[in-house]
């Protein structure tokens, strides 16, 4: 027969193990945690630095990128590039957390490559009047200069 070494018979003769060893466990689990939460924060401070990731941006911008996307698909379009215009007024409900913040888009300009039709600034001012409910006057399509 094998001899434990003297420090398994040690660890053998300690009162309440059980608790030392869930001590250490979670010791460990609230090591990874952390570890873990500082990894997301350093993404936060990443993206807010200038990379866009939709996941964490701002909703204005991640309308803006939808919008921008989406008029790309439209049949004649072609390349798009979206701005909105927002109002960012502060809504103090009292209820909560305080005052926050409801953009409200108030305008957009799009220049499109097919610009020049007719047919796709129609086609283009509809579907965002239609995505961000907006009045037909207050979108403007422009062909994109080459």
């Amino acid at each position: 027969m094998v001899k434990t070494p003297g420090f398994i018979e040690k660890l053998k003769n300690i009162k309440h193990i059980e608790i030392i060893a869930c001590g250490l466990i979670l010791a460990v689990v609230l090591l990874v945690y952390f570890s873990c939460a500082s990894c997301s924060d350093e993404k936060s401070a990443a993206t807010s630095a200038g990379d866009l990731d939709l996941s964490n941006a701002d909703y204005c911008t991640s309308m803006q990128v939808q919008v921008e996307r989406i008029v790309s698909k439209i049949s004649g379009v072609g390349d798009a590039s979206v701005v909105i215009n927002w109002d960012k007024s502060v809504d103090n409900t009292g209820f909560g957390s305080g005052s926050t913040e409801n953009p409200k888009p108030v305008g957009a300009l799009i220049v499109c490559d097919g610009g020049n039709s007719t047919k796709v600034k129609l086609d283009v001012i509809y579907a965002v009047s239609t995505l961000l409910d907006l009045s037909i006057e207050r979108i403007m399509v422009y062909p994109k200069s080459h």
